[in-house]
């Protein structure tokens, strides 16, 4: 599991913004952006790899670069975590889904190999079980259809985990662009801590081939 350490609430800078909304019936807000992925998109298609496991990475990374994004209230106690590690949800047969905890690891054919093991796991014997998952964070895929805003039910459970949605990849002049929605908790995430993390996943894409082909 991933190490941790409290933040004094004394000294954090958010803290008026973060008792503001962190009591409010919904304190989640979400928003959607047109990311251009075609960098991941051409060298998954050069090396063979899993279009969505490249993409995964790619969150995985953008997610840990933004320090709020690590951020998780347990049992009162607002704490930052160093590294979260992704939950997918992961396609089944006759329509269905499951869960699937996986690691996130800097080494992308490390982090390949984990989230290979963990998809083919989930498939021979699904989850849906819920359970401590602060150290994580959640990533679906709805790659049948484009979208321009997308919401995911609240649980206070996992209110304060980031959720992110990808959606159809779709080519366009000089490159290709996927809706990425991202569901957080406005207690911990604002509005420019989401944009580190789109430019983050931006510059990820453009510099595919130094991770991919490493």
């Amino acid at each position: 599991m991933s190490g941790k350490r409290a933040i004094d609430l004394a000294s954090y800078k958010r803290r008026d913004i973060f008792l503001a909304f962190n009591d409010r019936l919904m304190p989640q807000f979400s928003t959607t952006s047109e990311v251009d992925v075609s960098g991941i998109k051409r060298v998954a298609e050069e090396t063979g790899e899993s279009f969505f496991i490249a993409m995964s990475y790619a969150v995985s990374r953008a997610v840990n670069a933004v320090p709020e994004f690590r951020h998780r209230v347990i049992d009162g106690v607002l704490y930052e975590y160093e590294c979260v590690h992704p939950g997918y949800t992961v396609a089944r047969e006759d329509e269905l889904f499951s869960f699937c905890d996986s690691r996130f690891d800097a080494h992308y054919p490390t982090y390949r190999d984990l989230a290979r093991s963990s998809m083919e796991a989930v498939r021979v014997q699904p989850d849906l079980g819920v359970g401590d998952k602060h150290q994580m964070f959640f990533i679906t895929s709805i790659p049948w259809f484009r979208f321009t805003a997308f919401h995911h039910p609240y649980d206070p459970l996992y209110g304060y985990i980031p959720v992110i949605t990808l959606g159809q990849y779709r080519e366009t002049q000089g490159g290709g662009t996927m809706p990425v929605a991202v569901q957080v908790h406005h207690g911990v995430v604002d509005g420019v801590h989401v944009a580190k993390f789109y430019a983050a996943l931006t510059e990820l894409s453009q510099c595919a081939e130094t991770w991919m082909k490493a």
